[in-house]
């Protein structure tokens, strides 16, 4: 089995290019090593041409350098079992965007973060839940971006709902490796962590929604706060994906276009105003 590290745990070529280095990390195990991903440009014909490949200035590689840089610090000791899993999420997440879910193995994120199988089933579990893990952790960090932005915002629905859905556009933007290898994903388990997160995604902004009518003192009905949220998540997807296609678009662009087109709803049928 391939490892990400350029490590092939079953005696088979090397996969990164001759003379990288590998370091080495102490985490309890003697003569265990914990190599760093590969740059992606390294993989080659390893890695599968029709995912996108992440760059190394996004924001889930540099997070990776971090936790490596920081793993490396305990070179006398094992490695605490939260930094670990950190590890094993980022790296996890790299080799999604890379490979996509079905060529994925939990060999690849062991080898990636100089472990174990066992290790990696017992701080994330299997396959699918360190997918869905690194699913939930992203949609986590949008979650938190977007409540920030539009908290920030201050007075104003429409400006409070621009904030907002360019929070949302930001941050795929920043991630669109890892949007693209989700939009290319289309194996059962991992449809089935997308939806999840789907689901959670209609329930932050169907929170969202019923905040902005409190606040304003009108009383709406829940199910049709939660009809919009889940139109309102829908239109973020479907442009999300146009966006894809049309890279060159600044994600202003993107935020004022999902304005326009939501805003007219929101005042409609929730007594928003522009």
């Amino acid at each position: 089995m391939l490892a990400a590290g350029g490590i092939d745990r079953g005696g088979g070529p090397r996969c990164v290019a001759a003379g990288e280095r590998v370091d080495a990390v102490d985490d309890g195990d003697a003569g265990r090593h914990a190599p760093s991903l590969p740059d992606r440009s390294r993989l080659g014909s390893c890695r599968r041409r029709s995912y996108p490949r992440p760059v190394e200035s996004s924001p889930g590689t540099v997070e990776l350098r971090a936790i490596e840089a920081e793993v490396r610090s305990h070179p006398h000791g094992r490695v605490p079992r939260d930094l670990r899993r950190r590890q094993l999420l980022a790296v996890a997440e790299q080799l999604f965007v890379a490979q996509g879910y079905a060529a994925t193995s939990m060999d690849d994120v062991a080898a990636g973060a100089g472990v174990t199988k066992p290790i990696v089933y017992e701080l994330v579990g299997s396959k699918h839940e360190v997918f869905e893990a690194c699913m939930a952790r992203a949609a986590d960090a949008l979650a938190a971006r977007v409540a920030q932005a539009v908290l920030d915002a201050g007075d104003g629905d429409a400006t409070r709902l621009r904030a907002g859905a360019l929070a949302w556009f930001e941050f795929i933007g920043e991630r669109r490796a890892l949007w693209d290898a989700l939009l290319a994903s289309d194996d059962a388990p991992a449809s089935a962590a997308i939806e999840a997160i789907r689901a959670r995604q209609d329930g932050f902004v169907a929170a969202q929604l019923a905040a902005t009518a409190q606040a304003g003192g009108a009383t709406v009905e829940p199910e049709l706060v939660e009809a919009v949220a889940t139109a309102m998540n829908g239109a973020f997807e479907a442009l999300g994906r146009w966006w894809s296609r049309h890279p060159d678009r600044p994600a202003a662009e993107l935020a004022d276009l999902y304005t326009a087109l939501v805003l007219p709803g929101l005042e409609g049928l929730l007594g928003w105003s522009a």
